[in-house]
C-alpha cells in the first residue's frame, strides 16, 4: 500500500474498507492544515469538499442573525464533517473552526458521489455516520425543547466536573475557566440566563466559585437538578 492509503486506513471511518477501495479514495484525497482559531468552512457557503479529521479537534457551530452561537459538536481524529451538503448540493449547514492545530483529509464533493456510486461499502459507512448524527441531534433537540436551563446547566457542570478528573470520552474541550458566554453556547441559552442560574445554584449551595473556577459543592443536589428532580 502507498503511504496515503496507510494513513487513510488508520482512521476509523476507512479502517474496514478493502484495499482496492482505499486505493481509489487515496487518489482523490488532499491534505490541509489549519492553525487553532482558523475558520475551515463557513455556514451558508457552497460545499467544496468533505473533510476527515486526521489530527486535532474541530468545533462545529451555528450562529443566529443576532450573533448568538450554539455549539453542535466537537470532532476529533477519524471523524468526517460536511457530508450533508456533499450529498444534497446545498450550502454548508454550519461553521467549522479549528479548535487546535488540525490536519484534514479532503475529498471534493463531486468525487464523493462517484466513490459512493462505485463502492457500496463507502455508501454504507456514510449512512451509518449520518444516522449517528441524526440520533445525536435528536437528543440535542429534546434537551433544548423539554428541559429548562437549570437542568441543562446542571448537566453541563457535572459533565465538565467529571471530565476534569479524567472521566470524559468525547472531544469536548475541558478547562477550568469556562466563561458564561461559552457555557451559554454549549447549552443553548444566553449569557444572562447562565449568570442568573449560577447565582441561584451558588445561593442553594450547589456550586461555589474558587479563583474564577466553578466548583461543584453538592454533587447529589446537582445530580437531582440534572434529572429534573
Amino acid at each position: 500500500m502507498t503511504l496515503a492509503v496507510q494513513n487513510l486506513a488508520k482512521l476509523p471511518f476507512f479502517a474496514k474498507f478493502s484495499e482496492n477501495t482505499l486505493q481509489e479514495i487515496a487518489h482523490n484525497v488532499g491534505e490541509r492544515t489549519f492553525q487553532a482559531g482558523q475558520t475551515i468552512i463557513s455556514e451558508g457557503d457552497l460545499c467544496q469538499a468533505v473533510y476527515f479529521v486526521a489530527r486535532g479537534v474541530v468545533r462545529i457551530r451555528r450562529s443566529s442573525l443576532e450573533g448568538r452561537e450554539h455549539i453542535l459538536a466537537y470532532l476529533g481524529p477519524g471523524e468526517p464533517f460536511n457530508l450533508v451538503p456533499a450529498l444534497d448540493g446545498g450550502p454548508n449547514p454550519a461553521t467549522v473552526d479549528a479548535l487546535t492545530e488540525v490536519t484534514l483529509y479532503t475529498i471534493p464533493c463531486e468525487r464523493c458521489h462517484r466513490i459512493m456510486y462505485d463502492h457500496h461499502e463507502v455508501t454504507l459507512a456514510v449512512l451509518e455516520r449520518l444516522a449517528a448524527q441524526v440520533r445525536r441531534l435528536s437528543d440535542m433537540v429534546e434537551d433544548l425543547a423539554l428541559h429548562p436551563v437549570r437542568t441543562r446547566l446542571a448537566r453541563f457542570l457535572l459533565a465538565n466536573a467529571s471530565a476534569g478528573s479524567g472521566g470524559a470520552a468525547d472531544n469536548t474541550p475541558h478547562h477550568e475557566h469556562w466563561t458564561q458566554e461559552e457555557i451559554a453556547a454549549h447549552i443553548g441559552t444566553v449569557r444572562e440566563m447562565v449568570g442568573r442560574t449560577l447565582r441561584d445554584f451558588a445561593n442553594e449551595g450547589l456550586v461555589r466559585r474558587e479563583r474564577g473556577r466553578i466548583v461543584v459543592a453538592d454533587r447529589e443536589g446537582l445530580e437531582r437538578e440534572a434529572t429534573g428532580g
